[in-house]
This record gives structure tokens, C-alpha cells and sequence, in this order.
């Protein structure tokens, strides 16, 4: 079974106003054609502005009955199959009819229309005026056939108008709706040009007011000034937020590589402490390995001082021991007779008493001093032996 497609009309009831979509299928329309359609207030005057072809929504199947009693069908519930499934949507809404492209006698209608509005606004100024009302009347909109008046209004508070609708209901005999509207409302009913140069956004192209924060501006990196990032209206900038994603990737981006860079130098600052911190180590131990050194170095000439004193101590004591021994071995006579000797000096003669000490100052050697023996023992023997009649000693 092929599907049915319909088309759609997108026309707008004002210049500035939302688009709204409208079955145009039973009719030829083209865009920027003025046409009459059923509206949920009755008829409207609009102006289409874009066509596209859509395929019908299926009808409706009816209810099986049998006997007079309704069967009810097994319903599967098929949501989360439908949710997983790519570019699934809900069905689409029924679309009210286009009635009919408007004629002379509807566009003379519309201009009589807007006659009504204009003196309904004077009006309705004059009455705020008289009670003075804190209100700030901005537009009057009258129906196509002009049953209903639509009065929009500013105010930073609530305003009681009972008895302005009362007044304004009998001097103009049609219903009439007061409706409070808020700053961007009224900057986008007025129009203007924005701080840029250009028309304002709202007013030539925006469908709906997008929320727009502080935050925004701070990502861009923008001046934080009122007057610079505040539109005629007084908020902020709708602009602010048609770049926001961009900025909001970017941001994220260069957060990652910041996160990253800081990353890699806080590993390369660890890195290098380590490194310095390894270094330091090396030279204590270093240090520590020298001055080890040194010690068993200065124990090891201890040692070695100690050693050469104690064969010093040694060759001097072999030294002296060979100087006795040599000695003894030289004057072992003198050695025999020296206890002797002071009772032999008693009977020594005074010439050999002065004499001595002269001999005992001289250095001579061996020879000398087996002489100086011999002599000495001649002299002994001679004063020993008998002396003769004759005064002689042989």
C-alpha cells in the first residue's frame, strides 16, 4: 500500500510572528500567497511562506463488533522498539484546513480590520491614562471577523484590569483579551535595530526566545559590560547563544589539551625532581664511598706508622745489641778488669791520672785502644813486679 502524501503550507498571521503549519492539499497555493484558514480562534488571514510534502499519517482502524459486544485487539506495546529504532517520531498531529486563497473582499476586510485597531489602541491609551494604570499598552490585534479584540500589554507587575476590560467591551462591542507580554515580546512586536546595525533578530527571523545566560558570554570570552553584551530590550544578547556550541567544543577541547599540557608538565617537574633527587644520591654515596676511603687510607698509614716504629724500636735495639756485642767483643779485657780499675787509679801515678782523660776524649780506634790496653797493662805489670837493690824494676 503506497503512502498518501499531503501538503503542507507554513504560513505566518503576522510579519513577525511564528510559523504554523496548515493542510493545504485540496489547493494550489504558492508562497507568498495570502489565504483564509480555520484557526482554532475561526478564521485567519495569513501569508504562506514555505511548501513541503509530508506523508499522511495512517488512518484509524475501526473496531471489530460482533453481536452487538466490542472486541478489544491485543495491543503490543511497541515504544521501545519504536525509541530504538533511528529517526522515529511521534505521529504527527491533524492539521487544520486551508479554507481558501483570500479574495478582494478579505484583503478590504483586513485594512477595515486594521482601522479597528488603530482606534481601539488610541482608545484603550486614553482609559489606562484616566486610572493610571502601571501598564504599557504595545499592540491591538483584531480577528478576521473582527469578534475579538487582543490587547498586549508590558507591566513589571500584575495590574488589575477588570474594570478597563468592562469600559473597553462596551465602547467597543467585541470580546476583548488582555494579554501581559514580557520585554522580548515587546522588543520583537516594535522592531528595531540591534547594537550590530542589522534588524533585530527576533523581529526578522528568531521562531522562539532561546534561554540565554551570563555563562555564555563568559565562555566567549566576552566583555562583561551591560551595555555591550545587552540588546534593545534589556536582556542579554540572543546572538550569544548561536555560537555557543562551537565555543562550548572548543572550550572542551582546549580544556583536554590544557589538562594534558599541565599533565605532561607536572610528569616532566616530577621527572626531573626524581632525576636531581637520584643525582643527589649518587654524590652522597659517592661521598660517603670516598671519605670510607680515606679513612681505611689513613688507618692503613696508622697501621704503617705503627709498624715502622715498632721495627724502628727493633733495629734500634738490634742496632744497640750489635753495638754491645761489638763492644764486647773489642773490650772484653777492659770489660774483665774495669771493676779493678778504681783501686788500680788509686795506685796510678798522677802524670797517668791527667793523661787519661785525654785519652778517654779522643775517639782512637781499635788499634789505638789495644795499644792504650797493652801500655796499661805493661805499666801494671811493671808497678806489680819487685823492684830490685838497684831501684829497677827487672
Amino acid at each position: 500500500m503506497t503512502d498518501i502524501m499531503i501538503k503542507i503550507a507554513g504560513v505566518r498571521f503576522r510579519e513577525n510572528w511564528k510559523v504554523y503549519d496548515f493542510d493545504a492539499t485540496d489547493l494550489k497555493v504558492a508562497v507568498g500567497d495570502r489565504i483564509i484558514v480555520d484557526s482554532e480562534r475561526g478564521q485567519g488571514l495569513a501569508t504562506v511562506v514555505r511548501l513541503k510534502k509530508q506523508a499522511a499519517p495512517p488512518a484509524p482502524e475501526p473496531v471489530a463488533q460482533e453481536h452487538g459486544l466490542q472486541i478489544e485487539e491485543a495491543v503490543v506495546d511497541d515504544s521501545a522498539a519504536s525509541a530504538s529504532s533511528p529517526g522515529s517520531k511521534q505521529a504527527p498531529k491533524t492539521l487544520r484546513k486551508v479554507l481558501r486563497k483570500a479574495g478582494a473582499d478579505d484583503l478590504a476586510r483586513d485594512e477595515k480590520n486594521k482601522e479597528y485597531e488603530a482606534e481601539a489602541f488610541k482608545t484603550a491609551q486614553d482609559m489606562i491614562a484616566e486610572r493610571e494604570l502601571p501598564m504599557k499598552l504595545i499592540r491591538v490585534e483584531y480577528s478576521f471577523d473582527a469578534s475579538r479584540a487582543t490587547f498586549f500589554f508590558f507591566s513589571e507587575s500584575r495590574v488589575d484590569f477588570r474594570e478597563l476590560v468592562k469600559d473597553l467591551a462596551h465602547k467597543l462591542r467585541s470580546r476583548i483579551e488582555m494579554r501581559q507580554i514580557g520585554v522580548r515580546d515587546v522588543a520583537r512586536m516594535i522592531g528595531g535595530f540591534g547594537p550590530c546595525g542589522r534588524e533585530l533578530c527576533c523581529a526578522a527571523f528568531l521562531k522562539n526566545f532561546e534561554p540565554v545566560s551570563i555563562r555564555m558570554a563568559k565562555k566567549q570570552e566576552m566583555v562583561l559590560n551591560p551595555a555591550k553584551i545587552s540588546g534593545v530590550c534589556g536582556r542579554l544578547l540572543c546572538c550569544l547563544s548561536y555560537e555557543y556550541g562551537m565555543y562550548d567544543e572548543i572550550k572542551k577541547d582546549v580544556a583536554g589539551m590544557r589538562e594534558s599540557a599541565v599533565r605532561e608538565k607536572k610528569d616532566e617537574e616530577e621527572r626531573r625532581i626524581a632525576e636531581e633527587r637520584k643525582e643527589a644520591e649518587e654524590r652522597r654515596l659517592e661521598e660517603e664511598k670516598r671519605r670510607i676511603e680515606e679513612r681505611k687510607q689513613q688507618e692503613q698509614r696508622r697501621d704503617k706508622q705503627k709498624e715502622n716504629a715498632q721495627k724502628g724500636g727493633r733495629t734500634e735495639k738490634k742496632k744497640e745489641q750489635q753495638e754491645k756485642k761489638g763492644q764486647q767483643q773489642a773490650g772484653q779485657p777492659r770489660e774483665r778488669q774495669q771493676p779493678q780499675q778504681p783501686k788500680q787509679e788509686k795506685a796510678q801515678p798522677p802524670e797517668q791520672k791527667a793523661q787519661q782523660p785525654q785519652q778517654e776524649g779522643e775517639k782512637p780506634g781499635k788499634k789505638k785502644k789495644r795499644k792504650f790496653w797493652r801500655r796499661k797493662k805493661k805499666g801494671q805489670q811493671g808497678e806489680n813486679k819487685p823492684q830490685g837493690p838497684g831501684g829497677s824494676g827487672e
